[in-house]
């Protein structure tokens, strides 16, 4: 099963409700708060040129490499988004 890491912020709604429809799912994932995690959160800024949130990264091999999904540009609504998690874990 592929890892999932959803970059987050205290206080946003749409992140909150990600989390929240992942835990019904019984999908297990990473929740990464930005303010606690500059450096990583940067490397995702620099991948993607996108500081949108929910940012969603599913780790597709051993060595770490991955797909990085942000709302507006992969997907619109929480069961896109959920839609492409499940087909990807």
């Amino acid at each position: 099963m592929n890892q999932v890491a959803v970059f987050t912020l205290n206080g946003c709604r749409f992140c909150q409700d990600l989390k929240d429809k992942l835990i019904s799912e019984g999908i297990h994932f990473h929740d990464i708060e930005i303010t606690k995690n500059r450096e990583i959160w940067e490397q995702i800024l620099s991948q993607t040129g996108d500081d949108a949130l929910p940012t969603v990264f599913i780790q597709t091999d051993k060595e770490g490499n991955g797909l990085v999904y942000t709302p507006g540009r992969d997907f619109y609504e929480i069961n896109d988004i959920l839609k492409i998690i499940k087909k990807n874990i």
